[in-house]
């Protein structure tokens, strides 16, 4: 029922008795005293067992990995994101130096301080990659329209996938897009390696190129599928209606089993394939003159990615069809 709810884009009943959406007619509060006042001003008196113990300032830093762990009921854990969401906003802004910028175009500063350093780094390299790709499809289609059998449910000219973000199209608005997702997704750095894989193989399989009205939804579901594959518990589609809030469960749902349908269902990783990956994306952030802390897998991590990989291809190949529970 909390499922179904969330896939119609409702909420809560008001005090009038409107249905309300999570985030527009609710006013979630600015400032707590305590984590159980904080839980009773947004109606969540229940969930005080999970966060027994957690000051203010802890669950402000809360990640979404241990959030899904405290709050397995994804209807309460959307409105906790939400209220998060406006309670960290009020909070104190922290001056920082400023940052030097790094990419080629020297307009992208990098924060450590938004997510780990390991995965900072990832999402500086991928973007450049991204970044790429569509300037080559663009080029190569010479502004033409794609083929809407092929790639209609990627269109974010149809419905923006966040809606919030500049419309400028730049290595600094891809690493805001990336990093948006990781923010509350905050899915393992390896998950965003594995999704470059996924869309270059798309892209060598189909010869659908990344355009500028459609990196963005192809992305998210390579990323969607990438920590489906990579992690042991992983987020369910609904968990991605907090990011991306004009697209509803069936949204995320449609986007995902198309991109599965291009890619063949095959979702298939070699520890050889991840490795090229890995070091090009090295090599690009060392050309940038940037550290590259993520680790190679180790040979337990190979044999698990193999494995696991190869295990959801045939389960796929098997049922042609996407079990966004299943994983």
């Amino acid at each position: 029922a909390v499922s179904q709810s969330l896939a119609l884009g409702l909420g809560e009943t008001t005090s009038n008795g409107q249905m309300a959406k999570y985030g527009n007619a609710l006013n979630y509060p600015t400032s707590a005293e305590s984590v159980d006042s904080w839980l009773d001003a947004i109606s969540l008196p229940q969930c005080k067992p999970a966060f027994k113990g957690m000051s203010v300032a802890e669950l402000c830093k809360l990640d979404n990995a241990t959030l899904l762990e405290r709050v397995p009921a994804a209807g309460h854990r959307k409105r906790i994101v939400l209220a998060l969401q406006a309670l960290s906003a009020a909070q104190p802004a922290v001056s920082v130096e400023e940052k030097p910028k790094y990419n080629s175009t020297s307009s992208l500063y990098i924060d450590s301080t938004i997510v780990t350093p390991c995965t900072d780094e990832i999402i500086f390299c991928v973007s450049i990659v991204i970044h790429d790709r569509v300037e080559e499809g663009e080029k190569a289609n010479k502004g033409e329209d794609e083929d809407p059998a092929k790639v209609g449910l990627f269109d974010v000219r149809k419905k923006p996938l966040l809606p919030n973000l500049p419309n400028d199209f730049s290595e600094e608005s891809i690493y805001q897009v990336i990093n948006t997702i990781y923010s509350v997704a905050a899915f393992s750095s390896e998950c965003l390696v594995i999704s470059l894989l996924y869309i270059e193989r798309l892209r060598a399989n189909t010869g659908i190129e990344l355009r500028l009205s459609t990196w963005q939804p192809i992305l998210l579901a390579a990323m969607i599928v990438a920590q489906k594959v990579w992690d042991d518990r992983s987020l369910l589609n609904v968990d991605f209606t907090i990011i991306c809030t004009t697209y509803t469960v069936r949204d995320i749902n449609m986007i995902e089993k198309k991109f599965l349908e291009l890619l063949g269902y095959n979702v298939s990783v070699t520890a050889s394939m991840y490795a090229s990956y890995y070091f090009e994306l090295r090599t690009l952030c060392e050309k940038k003159e940037r550290a590259f802390t993520l680790k190679p897998l180790t040979e337990d991590a190979r044999r698990r990615l193999e494995s696991r990989s190869m295990s959801i291809k045939q389960e796929l190949e098997n049922n042609r069809r996407w079990q966004s529970t299943s994983y």
